[in-house]
This record gives C-alpha cells, structure tokens and sequence, in this order.
C-alpha cells in the first residue's frame, strides 16, 4: 500500500472516531456552524468596527446576541405564563364548583364548532371534571418517563451551553479555521473542491438569511396585525407565526387559525381584512422572498429548493431545514463539474447573477 493511501485511511478513520466521539453534541455543534457561517458578515463588520478601541470583543458581543435570541422565546414564555397563572388558579377553582362550559365562541366556530363544543361539554362540564382528567394524565405518567422528561431537558440545556462555547470559539477564531480549512480541500480536491466548498458557505448562508431572518420579519409584522386585529396575546401568536413560518405552509397555518377565532367571535370584516393582507404576505415569503434567498447563492432550482427544506426536515430535525438545502446544493455543485469536465463547451447555468451576499 502507498504511503498517501495509508496516511490517507489513517486520517479518514481518526476523522470518523472523532465524530463518533462527539456524537451527542453534534447537534450542538452543526448549529453553531450554521449561526456563524449565517452572521459572518455582520461579525466582520462588527470586528472592523471594534478592532482599534475594544480588540476581540465583536466575538463576545455576537454571541451574547446569539444567547439572547436563542433564549429570548423561552423567557417570553415563562413571563407569559406567571402573568396567565391568576386566570389559570381562577379557573382550576372553578372547575370544581361549577365546571367548565365550552366559550361562546367556540361554538361559532366554522365547520367544527358544534362538535368542539360538545366535545369540551363532555370532558370539562361537569364539576370536578377538569381536575379528573388531570388526575388521569398524571397517573399515566410514570416515574421513569418522569426521569426522561428530566434528562431530555438536562441535555437540550447542555446543548446550548455547548453551542454558545462553539459559537464564541468560532467567532473568535473563524478566519484561522477557515484558512486551515481551505488549504486541506485545496490539497485534497483541487480547484472544484475550493469552489463547492465556497458554493456551500453561499448556500448556508441564503438557507440562513432565507429562513431565519425573513421568519423574524414574519413574526413581528403579523404579531403587529393581530395587535391591531384585537387577537388576545399578539405577541405570543406573531411568535408562534414567524417560527412555524420556516416550515413551508406553517405561517399560513396558524393565519387560517386566527381568521377562524376571529370569525367565532364574530369579527368577520377583521378575519376577512387579516386573512386576506396576511396571506399575500406569507405568499409573497413563502414564493418570492425566501426562494431568493434560499436559491440565489448556488442558482438552486427552486423545486430542489423546497425538497432539500423538506427532506432536510425530515431526516435530520430542525437542523435539518438547513442542512437539506446545503446538501442539494452542493450535489447540483458536483453535478455541474461533472458535466463540465465532460463537455467543457457545455453551458454553465451556475454563471448566472449571483443571489443575495
């Protein structure tokens, strides 16, 4: 066996027992990737910005950002959920002494309200009702799922903890790891090595700016609309709407939902004015906004697009959304340097204007 071969496999086999090593953090790790890959350009900027008064800060400042948008939702919801508790202790009460009738509105409910009220009357109406089903819940509940729930919680915390160590090390250190990284494809793969891999760094980054940031700007234009819609707890829905709006067709989801309420209680001009405006504004992310960013850095078609997304979703999880997308589009990368390689002559349809930076 040659020497290169052997050093070769040898590599190779350390590579793999290392991943197989760092196995339960991977999720932890590949997320942090994909943030600092996302906002490189703003840490460049940021890094530009602070190098002559505040030397290695804009790594320290970035990834508080990134802490306080990770955490930000979760805190949100325990705020939210302290400040329902009163409402919350009302009704438990009540329950007790009266049950719990089915609301007005839900009855009003289009095409499902007759049978959601009479379901909610058969399962809360009676006193004592709502306590009994609890009872029922937590007697199924045993001790060892018990103990699940708490080492699934202790590890999802372990992964962000892991993920923000990732993230500060990346933003400190990028640009070595980057050059270390560009001189091992180059010596391995070449030239179209070099080039799918700066093709892969565009993708990651349009699958970012295309999910993340257009689902931020869903969230608080349609969490602005429900506030001026009368929809109880806006905020809370415009959360919800922009974080469901990165999966394909989940924004329009909860829109359908929140048309459906307002309807019950009969605010139909403002269920029609709201459906109608928020659904060409999910139509316009979903078919306009979002494939330009998703698909303009690799001229990814955007069929190939959606599938990546949804495949990607499928296989790998959250992470998935953003790893489908970088996997088609670095294939349709190697694709067309096969093709070229072939018939040099040929048209190269990835020479088109370039997407957004």
């Amino acid at each position: 066996m040659k020497t290169s071969t052997a050093r070769a496999w040898a590599a190779f086999a350390i590579f793999a027992a290392a991943a197989l090593l760092l196995r339960p953090v991977a999720g932890a790790v590949c997320a942090s990737c994909l943030i600092a890959i996302g906002t490189w350009p703003l840490r460049d900027r940021l890094r530009d910005a602070t190098r002559a008064r505040l030397p290695g800060s804009s790594a320290a400042l970035l990834t508080a950002g990134a802490v306080a948008v990770l955490v930000a939702p979760l805190v949100f919801g325990v705020l939210e959920g302290l400040r329902e508790a009163p409402v919350l202790v009302h009704l438990w009460a009540s329950s007790r002494d009266k049950g719990l009738d089915a609301p007005p509105w839900l009855e009003r409910l289009p095409l499902v309200g007759a049978w959601a009220a009479h379901l909610w009357n058969a399962q809360l109406a009676e006193p004592g009702a709502l306590r009994d089903l609890v009872h029922g819940v937590s007697t199924r509940v045993d001790l060892h799922a018990g103990r699940s729930i708490a080492l699934a919680l202790g590890h999802r915390a372990m992964a962000l903890f892991f993920c923000v160590l990732v993230l500060y090390v990346l933003y400190r250190d990028g640009d070595r790891l980057a050059a270390q990284g560009r001189t091992v494809v180059t010596r391995w793969f070449g030239a179209p090595g070099l080039r799918t891999l700066d093709l892969a760094v565009r993708a990651v980054r349009g699958t970012v700016n295309g999910l993340v940031l257009v689902a931020v700007l869903l969230a608080v234009v349609m969490g602005a609309a429900y506030a001026v819609a009368g929809v109880p707890h806006p905020v809370f829905w415009g959360l919800v709407t922009g974080v469901l709006g990165i999966v394909p067709f989940g924004a329009g989801l909860v829109l359908v939902g929140v048309a459906l309420y307002l309807l019950a209680v009969e605010a139909t001009i403002t269920a029609i004015v709201l459906l109608a405006a928020g659904g060409l504004l999910v139509f316009i992310v979903d078919h306009v906004v979002r494939p330009y960013f998703v698909s303009g850095p690799a001229q990814v078609p955007l069929v190939l697009a959606l599938l990546g997304i949804v495949g990607g979703l499928e296989g790998f999880g959250l992470l998935g959304i953003f790893i489908g997308p970088t996997l088609v589009a670095i294939a349709l990368a190697v694709w067309r340097e096969l093709v070229h390689e072939a018939d040099p002559a040929a048209p190269d349809d990835s020479a088109s204007p370039e997407g957004p930076p």
